[in-house]
């Protein structure tokens, strides 16, 4: 069984209502403005001119980039798989001045953040944004974790502190 999460959904949701917007106003200003010169031409650059090819295609980037799979062996975020034996996953919680906070939801204040570490070293793999609503956040805060074999066999003894 897999569960698939978009990462950046709210980003998306925001760009897919824009997008349409923008395509028709590349292509207008292609067509109109710039092949037939029926109407003056507002800009030309490689966004107002071909923004009907761009838009869609940093979409499914989007998508594609920060779709979330979670199976029994473990998350896979984009191309690279996180097994559950060798790493640990949790969500922060931060608190983002208004000037840093994302257009998708600027009257929030604190943002939840997915953090990957390797359980052998503690190290600190990923820390990626997390875009999504609150009932997808409880879905990544329940992640189930399915020990492997040598986890259960050779459980992982934290080092002791020096005082």
């Amino acid at each position: 069984m897999n569960l698939k999460i978009g990462l950046a959904k709210k980003v998306l949701l925001f760009y897919s209502v824009i997008a349409p917007f923008i395509i028709f106003g590349s292509l207008y200003n292609l067509i109109e403005g710039v092949i037939l010169h029926y109407a003056p031409s507002y800009r030309i650059g490689l966004f107002s001119l071909f923004g009907f090819v761009i838009m869609p295609l940093l979409l499914i980037v989007t998508y594609i980039k920060n779709k979330c799979i979670i199976s029994r062996e473990g998350v896979q975020i984009g191309k690279i798989l996180y097994p559950f034996s060798d790493y640990r996953f949790s969500i922060r919680q931060k608190e983002l001045p208004f000037k840093d906070r994302p257009l998708t939801s600027l009257w929030k204040k604190n943002y939840d953040e997915l953090v990957i570490t390797k359980i052998n070293t503690g190290e600190t793999v990923l820390e990626k944004d997390l875009d999504v609503f609150q009932k997808d956040v409880k879905i990544l805060e329940n992640i189930p974790i399915y020990p492997s074999y040598s986890t259960i066999l050779f459980p992982i003894i934290p080092p002791l502190n020096d005082f």
